[in-house]
């Protein structure tokens, strides 16, 4: 299911004030960064969802936020769900901006804590590539 571009752009009108907001498509789901880090996901349900860390954890359990979780199967055919750190925060926020700017600094303030991650050394290319090169 992807996410419907009417809420999405809903969220982002509400979000308009934390400045420019750019957004990745991810798995039926969108991402949205601002300066670079990923703060916040719409999904596919049209569920807006927090980014959460261990600072913010108790704001979110103590409003009862459900966590944005998907399910993988084993091949061995077990089904196991995994939660992530993102937060569904109070449905009553997409009614105010105001509270929606609220929680979604604490997703910029959990993603801000998050480590840098490392670029990735560029690959030198198959090992067919390097036996050609020495050709």
């Amino acid at each position: 299911m992807s996410v419907s571009r009417d809420f999405l752009e809903y969220v982002l009108d509400l979000l308009a004030p934390l400045g420019p907001i750019t957004t990745r498509r991810m798995f039926g789901s969108v991402g949205l960064y601002l300066d670079g880090r990923m703060f916040a996901i719409v999904s596919g349900e049209d569920r807006f969802y927090v980014k959460s860390d261990n600072q913010t954890q108790g704001q979110f359990d103590d409003a009862d936020c459900p966590a944005l979780t998907y399910t993988s199967k084993k091949p061995n055919g077990e089904s196991k769900t995994v939660a992530l750190s993102f937060r569904a925060p109070p449905e009553s926020v997409l009614d105010d901006r105001q509270q929606m700017l609220d929680w979604a600094q604490l997703g910029i303030q959990a993603a801000a804590r998050m480590p840098e991650k490392k670029q990735r050394a560029r690959s030198a290319g198959s090992p067919a590539d390097a036996y050609r090169r020495r050709r």
